[in-house]
């Protein structure tokens, strides 16, 4: 009878290379532990991800300063260029080819919301009563590079209510979303700011 390993030994495997190395054995004869390990393996790697998707303080000071020298009463083209509203050009929610997908629990859908220069993909995953939004910010890389971009969704007393940075590949992640209507605004360093207005996560 194989013994398996202790819940410290699974959580040392999966946090530290070190000891995966040195229980190469017993994982390879094991497959009840290599299982487990593999399942928190993904738990680490979910949790740099989150940790990494946060602002920095300093990152949050920099958008910040973005909008010291705005006038206070811009003209009308100013106002446009300061901001642009992307549109929903595309949801799976609509889509009765892939009602199977989601076999009829809503687990998962995208959305994809277009502007100028610039479409929003985001996959948004139920995870229990909440939801987890992953999404890419797909610009014309000659026009706006790929610095990172600060991500908002502010609820309906227009207060911001969960935020996220972009990553190098202009990747992010919000954890933890509670379903509703929401107003995404996307801040990014030398661009118009993105606006959605209606963003609703079901």
């Amino acid at each position: 009878m194989t013994l398996h390993l202790s819940r410290d030994e699974l959580f040392a495997l999966a946090f530290d290379a070190a000891d995966r190395i040195a229980a190469a054995q017993h994982l390879a004869s094991c497959t009840t532990c290599r299982q487990q390990v593999e399942e928190l393996q993904l738990l680490a790697m979910d949790l740099t991800i989150a940790r990494l998707s946060e602002p920095r303080p300093a990152a949050l000071d920099h958008y910040r300063a973005l909008f010291v020298n705005v006038q206070k009463q811009p003209s009308r083209l100013q106002r446009f260029v300061k901001q642009m509203h992307a549109v929903l050009t595309w949801d799976s929610r609509h889509q009765p080819v892939l009602q199977g997908m989601r076999s009829g629990v809503n687990t998962a859908y995208r959305q994809l919301y277009a502007a100028d220069q610039v479409e929003v993909e985001l996959m948004v995953e139920r995870t229990g009563r909440l939801r987890r939004v992953e999404g890419d910010l797909i610009a014309d890389e000659q026009v706006h590079g790929h610095e990172a971009a600060l991500v908002e969704l502010l609820d309906q007393q227009d207060k911001v209510v969960y935020w996220a940075e972009t990553d190098a590949n202009s990747l992010f992640r919000l954890e933890d979303i509670a379903p509703g209507l929401y107003r995404a605004v996307i801040t990014r360093p030398r661009a118009a700011t993105i606006v959605v207005e209606a963003l609703e996560i079901a």
